[in-house]
C-alpha cells in the first residue's frame, strides 16, 4: 500500500504545479495586459461586431490555458512576444472589431486532400477570431485540443469569446511562438508569409510592424531587429 501511496501523490504534486504554473503565466501576462492595454487596444467603434464580444476576461482566461504564451525568455522577450501577438490580432480583425473574414462565407477554406481533417458538407472554414483561424485541417486539431468539434461546428468561434482567443492561442503556440526569438518580421511569415513577404504585400507587412512598434512601446521595450519579412 506504502508503494502505491507514493506515485499518487507525486501525480497530486506534478499537477498542482502545472495548475500553479498555468495561474502564475496567467498572472504575469495580466500584469503587462492591463485593463488600460486592453481597452485602449480594442476598437471602440459601435459599429464593429467584435466591440462587446471581445473582453480582457476571455483573453485572460484562454491564456490561462496555454502557460507558455508569453514566457521561457527574459521579461523584454515576454512583452515582445504579447507585442508581437496583438500587432497581428490588430492587422487580422482591424483591432478586434471584427469577428468573422469579411466575406469568408462566399471563400472555399476546405482542403479535400487533408484526409485526417476532412470536411463536413455545408460547414465554412473561413477566417474567424483574433487571428481568423481558417481551413479545415486548422479548425480540426485546434477544437481537439481545445474540447470542440471544430470541424462540426466552426462558428463556436465566432460565439464564445473564450474559445475565440483559445483559437488564437492555439494557432499561436504552435505555429509562431517558437520564432518569436528571430524576430517580428519571422511572426509575419508564420502567420501569412506566403501572401505577404519577399514583397508579395509591402503595405500588410507595414500594418503589422506599425502595429508592433506602437505595441513595444507601450510596454517599455524595444521592438528589437528584423522586424519585416
Amino acid at each position: 500500500m506504502a508503494n502505491s501511496a507514493a506515485p499518487t501523490v507525486l501525480v497530486l504534486l506534478a499537477l498542482g504545479l502545472l495548475c500553479a504554473a498555468g495561474l502564475a503565466a496567467a498572472q504575469n501576462v495580466a500584469s503587462v495586459v492591463t485593463d488600460a492595454f486592453f481597452n485602449g487596444f480594442k476598437n471602440q467603434d459601435n459599429s464593429c461586431e467584435g466591440k462587446n464580444f471581445y473582453t480582457r476576461g476571455a483573453f485572460l482566461n484562454a491564456a490561462n490555458a496555454y502557460p507558455g504564451f508569453a514566457h521561457g525568455g527574459s521579461e523584454t522577450q515576454g512583452k515582445r512576444e504579447i507585442a508581437a501577438f496583438f500587432a497581428n490580432v490588430a492587422h487580422e480583425t482591424s483591432r478586434l472589431c471584427f469577428i468573422n473574414e469579411i466575406n469568408g462565407a462566399t471563400r472555399n477554406y476546405c482542403d479535400p486532400k487533408n484526409k485526417q481533417w476532412p470536411c463536413v458538407p455545408g460547414k465554412k472554414y473561413y477566417g474567424r477570431g483574433p487571428l481568423q483561424i481558417s481551413w479545415n485541417y486548422n479548425y480540426g486539431p485546434a477544437g481537439k485540443s481545445i474540447g470542440f468539434n471544430g470541424l462540426q461546428n466552426p462558428d463556436k468561434v465566432a460565439q464564445d469569446a473564450t474559445v475565440s482567443f483559445k483559437t488564437a492561442l492555439w494557432f499561436w503556440m504552435n505555429n509562431v511562438h517558437q520564432v518569436v526569438s528571430q524576430g517580428f518580421g519571422a511572426t509575419i511569415r508564420a502567420i501569412n508569409g506566403d501572401l505577404e513577404c519577399n514583397g508579395k504585400n509591402p503595405a500588410a507587412v507595414n500594418s503589422r510592424v506599425n502595429y508592433y512598434k506602437q505595441y513595444c512601446s507601450q510596454l517599455g521595450v524595444s521592438p528589437g531587429s528584423n522586424l519585416a519579412c
